[in-house]
């Protein structure tokens, strides 16, 4: 690593360590070379006075810094000493005397034969010792891999997410290395840095990054979209690196299979010629079907858009076209300040919560390609080209079915900032966060997360709840043009091709139907009905997958009302659908909520019937006519709020206080119409700034000013966890 001279405003000492000259700046610090009181010289990273004065900052960093002391010193320049407490933050780690990759390939071009082979096996033990101390490096490039005398080490394991920890949509990481999931702002775990290895290795072959140079935005929608281009790989190491550069996380090598990999055999072969940059990944090797174990990691990775034989592929051009369409691109990376609408709820770590007590329903597989066993209730409605035999509801089995999704990000990010001051109130949040949720799916880009979830899922045995949230002008804003419509409809199309025959449910478009253009909570004009055209062909889109179960959006009670209600869920196709929901937005009771949505299907049934356009009380329906439903129960434990004090609009739907989370999402209603009780709204997410017809900005209930609509409030989700109704277990 290059020194450069002290600055004038340079700190010369930094509590025993005395500094001696720059070795670079990151987005946490400078980094100086320093000497210790035994006088052997080591890396002193001095953190910024920005976040060296947030005391959150601070507890993170000090549990950073315990975590990577536990990380090995195969191949990493390990942390020696750190300074958390003191009038100024410090980490200090080995002093690595050598050029960095990313400056030995500018300096002296690409690696080749056996020190391309070493600087892969040496980076896959750096991660292993990395992982295996619970880890995650979250920035693996060419210039955090240094080529020391005794051979490469990787540097800045497990520090880099806290560069982002005071800009929540801060992307952590180096463009050109980024995982797929750290461009689309999930949560990212040890996969994200395999991938990150398979970059740093495409560069170190090749002397370019896989996903080319150009802007940040096109860089990311490369990665995101594209297949690699690698330059100078060939045999099995080639394999390797396109086993790693797969984009669903859940089929990369483990740092493990990589070194078990890369000690089983030569990976280049004397003689050999690099593969060109314009040839094209090896073909031939089919996807395994979703739910089956990870491929060999010698194994070349699926396609980028595997989808069911019977539809047709969209080439890596047209979908970036589609994408940049419909897609404002705007980042935070580097300090740069922007967002990119490529974000979404993460996955961690895969895991099922099924509810207490309960087993695997009958009938289900691991296999979400396998369909569950003829006989099972079917939905309301039939599809073009599927019968009714065809056509699996995943809810609608004899024993109750479990439900998956990752941990909850925000309720487990709580929990770990609670941890060492609020013990008690960290497990409620813990137990808050292992509830399953309804996945969003509400921006352009989500087929990483869809493909994550559905194999997760798959593999622990569960069944996904996706929440679509994305329909122009549902916001009644502004009115949806048709090219609006047009790229809305191809995105459902690519979802639905992405869930495939695995069994998934669907929450379509919930409040599209209770804002509808011309009513009097809409200001946009009457769209003779559109919304509900483009509703039902949403649903048949969706409804292609066997397995898919939908359901459309049914208010909630005394809201709209029932005739209204039932009148627009039949123009919205609720008899091609599973169904309706009830309770997105409200705080009903559970058994308020089946009695509107028992009546609600009732009039449904009869109007389809008669053709009417009325709910005659005394009308003789056949329960077999009459469509299900779902409630969300996620925020209904302890009902509707009435406040105590007279207020000129009380927003009764609005962060009320007193609630509690409802029952827990489970098959097992008790109710022939119920399908299930699930959690769509996020408990712990505020409803916005609700004065409740007052000045000013605070709530007048609370005494504080809330955060705007859909942020993280942890008072509010810890108010909610403890009202839970029943417990939280």
């Amino acid at each position: 690593m290059t020194v450069q001279a002290l600055r004038d405003d340079d700190p010369r000492q930094a509590g025993p360590y005395a500094l001696l000259g720059r070795l670079g700046e990151g987005g946490m610090g400078v980094v100086y070379l320093g000497r210790g009181p035994d006088g052997g010289q080591v890396a002193v990273k001095l953190i910024h006075a920005r976040m060296d004065a947030d005391a959150g900052f601070r507890r993170r960093f000090a549990r950073e810094v315990a975590a990577a002391k536990r990380v090995a010193r195969f191949c990493t320049a390990p942390v020696l000493d750190a300074e958390v407490e003191g009038e100024t933050a410090y980490l200090v780690t080995e002093y690595v005397e050598g050029p960095s990759l990313a400056d030995a390939v500018r300096d002296s071009g690409p690696l080749t034969g056996s020190a391309l082979d070493g600087l892969a096996a040496a980076m896959a033990m750096a991660l292993r010792a990395i992982h295996g101390a619970g880890v995650v490096h979250r920035d693996l490039k060419p210039s955090n891999v240094l080529l020391s005398q005794v051979g490469p080490k990787v540097i800045d394991f497990g520090i880099a997410r806290l560069a982002g920890s005071e800009v929540s949509s801060a992307i952590v990481g180096t463009p050109s290395y980024m995982s797929p999931e750290q461009v689309s702002g999930s949560a990212i775990g040890p996969a994200s840095d395999i991938f990150s290895w398979g970059c740093t290795v495409a560069f170190a072959a090749g002397g370019v990054p896989p996903f080319g140079s150009g802007s940040i935005p096109t860089i990311l929608l490369r990665i995101v979209n594209e297949p690699p281009e690698l330059r100078g790989l060939s045999g099995p190491l080639r394999e390797l690196v396109l086993a790693s550069l797969t984009k669903n996380p859940g089929r990369r090598p483990t740092a493990q299979e990589l070194m078990d990999r890369l000690s089983s055999a030569n990976l280049t072969t004397a003689g050999q010629e690099p593969t060109p940059a314009s040839t094209p990944p090896p073909s031939g090797t089919a996807p395994p079907p979703s739910g089956t174990a990870r491929p060999p990691v010698d194994a070349a990775p699926p396609p980028v858009d595997a989808a069911p034989d019977t539809e047709p592929r969209t080439s890596p051009q047209a979908r970036r076209r589609l994408l940049v369409a419909g897609t404002a691109v705007v980042l935070v990376v580097a300090g740069v300040s922007a967002a990119l609408v490529l974000r979404g709820q993460g996955f961690p770590a895969a895991r099922t919560t099924p509810p207490a007590g309960t087993t695997q329903a009958a009938g289900t597989t691991t296999d979400a390609g396998t369909p569950q066993p003829t006989g099972t209730p079917q939905a309301t409605g039939t599809t073009t080209g599927q019968t009714p035999a065809t056509r699996q509801n995943p809810l609608r089995a004899a024993q109750n079915v479990p439900f998956y999704a990752p941990d909850e990000p925000n309720a487990s990010r709580q929990a770990e900032l609670w941890e060492k001051d609020r013990p008690r109130d960290a497990a409620l949040m813990r137990k808050l966060a292992a509830v399953p949720y309804a996945i969003r799916l509400g921006e352009p880009e989500v087929r990483a997360k869809v493909d994550a979830a559905i194999t997760a899922a798959a593999q622990e045995g569960g069944v996904p709840v996706f929440l679509v949230n994305r329909m122009p002008g549902s916001d009644c804003r502004r009115p949806a043009s048709a090219a609006d419509m047009a790229a809305y409809q191809e995105w459902i199309s690519g979802i639905a091709r992405q869930i495939g025959p695995a069994a998934a449910v669907v929450v379509l478009e919930p409040s599209s139907l209770v804002k509808l253009p011309g009513a009097k909570n809409c200001p946009l004009p009457d769209d003779d009905g559109r919304r509900f055209r483009d509703l039902r062909q949403a649903v048949r889109s969706l409804k292609a997958g066997p397995r898919t179960a939908v359901y459309l959006d049914g208010g909630q009670a005394l809201y709209p009302g029932t005739e209204t209600m039932a009148g627009r869920l039949i123009g919205a196709g609720v008899d091609e659908a599973d169904g309706f929901i009830v309770n997105t937005s409200a705080y009903t009771a559970t058994d308020k909520s089946v009695a509107y949505g028992e009546e609600l299907s009732a009039c449904i049934a009869v109007r389809l019937k008669t053709k009417g356009t009325g709910c005659p009380k005394d009308a003789d329906v056949d329960p077999a006519s009459m469509p299900h439903f779902v409630v969300d129960t996620s925020r209904n434990g302890r009902g509707s709020w009435a406040p105590d004090k007279h207020y000129e609009d009380p927003q009764t739907w609005c962060n009320p206080p007193g609630r509690g989370v409802g029952e827990r999402p489970t098959t097992d209603t008790g109710k022939d119409l119920v399908d299930a009780y699930l959690w769509v709204a996020r408990p712990g997410t505020s409803d916005g700034r609700c004065r409740r017809g007052t000045s000013g900005s605070k709530d007048p209930e609370r005494g504080v000013e809330a955060p705007e609509a859909g942020q993280w409030w942890d008072a509010l989700a810890l108010e909610r966890a403890k009202n839970a109704g029943p417990a939280l277990r």
